[in-house]
């Protein structure tokens, strides 16, 4: 069986999101002091500013790893990303008809778990005279979104032990499972999981770790070859990274 590495989209990243911090106002408690509002020297005092819903653009793109946090030998693909549907969309994964197994199908196709995101970055990585890839996505979601899109993840990786899909059109089938062992708990919830795409005599092999931090979501792809360390290490480091920098990115948020 041959090994057929991810082609990912090449494509601009964009990342749009806009968050407005408002400042509530309040009178003065004083009882001799001026009315608030009334006569000179009157202030009116500020609240705390609003918490931000989710994160920016900004805060999206400074949680992504740099090629510095990754083992020798590895190099950055600038303007590469993960959303193939930024290439035209031909090469997607089509799922069937099991709707609880969506999460999977989204994460391989634009690195992400949902499209209701208010910021993104996408960073790629190659392994120097390989083909494996390292890849990362940030998605900024209010908070009780993200904890939707964890859950759904959750249930996909359970439930989701094998299923049918179209591969670029073709038939393929889905393979998933749960990262075996004890893993190491990142961000306020994560996940750590294996996925398989076998399309005739074609196979893709990914490693993936989803981490979650208030509303911020970071999704982290190792897709490998069948030769070399198989992108093992880097995938580790970056996940570790990954998850130390969503957690500070998000730590202002709701």
């Amino acid at each position: 069986m041959h090994v057929r590495p991810r082609r990912v989209a090449l494509a601009a990243l964009v990342a749009a999101s806009s968050l407005l911090l408002a400042a509530c106002d309040g009178g003065s408690d004083s009882a001799s002091g001026p009315a608030a509002g009334s006569g000179s020297g009157g202030k009116k005092d500020k609240g705390a500013p609003t918490v931000p819903a989710s994160i920016t653009a900004d805060q999206a793109q400074k949680a992504l790893v740099a090629v510095t946090d990754l083992p020798a030998g590895w190099q950055l693909e600038p303007n590469t990303g993960l959303d193939k549907s930024q290439g035209g969309g031909d090469e997607q994964i089509v799922n069937g008809s099991r709707t609880e197994c969506a999460p999977i199908v989204a994460v391989l196709n634009t690195g992400r778990l949902e499209e209701d995101h208010k910021a993104n970055a996408q960073v790629v990585f190659t392994k120097k005279g390989d083909q494996t890839t390292v890849a990362q996505d940030v998605s900024g979601y209010e908070r009780a979104a993200a904890e939707k899109a964890m859950a759904g993840l959750r249930t996909a990786v359970e439930k989701c032990a094998s299923f049918d899909a179209k591969d670029s059109g073709k038939k393929a089938t889905v393979k998933v499972k749960k990262a075996a062992g004890q893993q190491q708990k990142y961000g306020d919830e994560s996940v750590s999981y294996a996925v398989t795409v076998v399309t005739g005599d074609m196979q893709m092999d990914f490693d993936l770790g989803t981490v979650r931090s208030h509303g911020a979501i970071t999704t982290v792809l190792n897709n490998y070859s069948d030769h070399g360390d198989r992108g093992k290490a880097a995938f580790a480091k970056a996940l570790t990274k990954a998850a130390e920098k969503l957690t500070a990115a998000a730590a202002k948020t709701a």
